[in-house]
């Protein structure tokens, strides 16, 4: 067997893998950059039209910015991913295939086979072990264990002949030290009595920090969300299949609903705008110099979040949705993975983009 790298190794988003062997091709992920570019994936038309399978790992546009190229260009089998992924596309695949959340193992051909777990990145993220020809590959897709609000499969003792595994964070420490450092820096931002805005994505870590806020401040600061976010929020605080048990000790209604047309007192504000792309966003911020502004994710060459940064109008403390590098190994040495390649750290470039396995 061999997997080519296409994209989302030493790269800005598009994670992209192709894998192949005598007999039977598949694809895990196929997404954009985030450069700004929208650069698609590095396949031939050759490749697209042979792989059988797509592998959709979460919907975020860095996996799955591309699929609707990908069956432009020829691929025509099915679109394998979650429910939850499902609904959050905005491109929706022709030949979509939806995965059992009581079934977690299938078999697609004779010898063609995988199983499937939570990743805890946000609803609907989900890690693959595909066996094929008799050799097997892991992927972790964005993968991050101990979330506040987001379930995770841990994956220990897997036999995999390569590992494709999230390494996003260039260093050593652990998600709990980046994640205390963020929440300590939210706290201190709104212990001064004005408002915080955090642009966050709408599916993915907004809804753990809103929950990470409420224990940590035990509901002294009011947590208020736009429309898009405060929905998803009414959906999942008391969904059991992706969202971790202790998130029900928080009330619904210790998060309320926002207009995101301006700001109504001291209070988290969570704008589903995490690269402040759009211009209604930014004039919020430019009328609004009492508030404070937090980036708390990468910031991509899309929208204006760079900007507001570099003059200083922001602060930013990363919260971990990702692994680290650190991470990563360990989670490598809790596995038996014959070899096992880091992905989504732009700095980092592989070691091959063909590996036979």
């Amino acid at each position: 067997m061999k997997l080519s790298i296409a994209g989302g190794c030493g790269d800005f988003g598009r994670s992209c893998f192709f894998v192949s062997g005598d007999q039977h091709a598949y694809i895990v992920d196929c997404g954009t950059s985030t450069d700004g570019l929208d650069r698609v994936p590095d396949l031939t038309a050759d490749e697209i039209r042979r792989a059988e399978y797509l592998f959709l790992t979460h919907s975020h546009r860095d996996h799955t910015g591309a699929v609707e190229y990908a069956e432009e260009t020829g691929f025509t089998g099915p679109v394998i991913m979650s429910a939850q992924t499902y609904r959050q596309l905005s491109y929706k695949p022709k030949n979509a295939v939806i995965m059992d959340s009581t079934a977690p193992e299938a078999e697609l051909l004779p010898g063609f086979f995988f199983r499937w777990g939570r990743t805890g990145h946000c609803c609907g993220a989900v890690w693959y072990a595909i066996t094929c020809e008799g050799k097997t590959a892991f992927f972790s897709g964005d993968y991050r264990e101990g979330d506040p609000f987001y379930r995770n499969d841990p994956v220990r003792d897997l036999t995999a002949d390569i590992a494709v595994i999230d390494a996003a964070y260039p260093t050593e420490e652990t998600g709990e030290a980046m994640r205390e450092r963020c929440l300590a820096k939210a706290e201190a931002l709104l212990a001064t009595g004005r408002p915080l805005l955090l642009p966050v994505p709408r599916f993915g870590r907004g809804l753990s920090m809103a929950a990470a806020l409420y224990e940590r401040c035990g509901g002294r600061y009011p947590l208020r969300m736009d429309g898009r976010l405060y929905r998803e929020w009414r959906t999942f605080a008391r969904r059991k299949y992706f969202v971790k048990p202790s998130v029900w000790d928080v009330p619904v209604e210790a998060v309320t609903l926002w207009d995101g047309a301006g700001f109504d007192g001291p209070g988290a504000y969570f704008l589903t705008d995490a690269q402040l792309s759009h211009a209604e966003s930014r004039q919020l911020i430019d009328r609004s110099p009492e508030a404070s502004l937090l980036l708390t994710g990468s910031v991509h060459g899309y929208g204006r979040a760079e900007s507001y940064a570099k003059s200083g109008r922001a602060e930013t403390v990363l919260w971990p949705n990702h692994m680290t590098y650190g991470e990563m190994k360990a989670l490598a040495a809790a596995n038996q993975f014959a070899a096992a390649v880091p992905f989504h750290d732009p700095s980092r470039q592989p070691e091959h983009y063909i590996y036979e396995f």
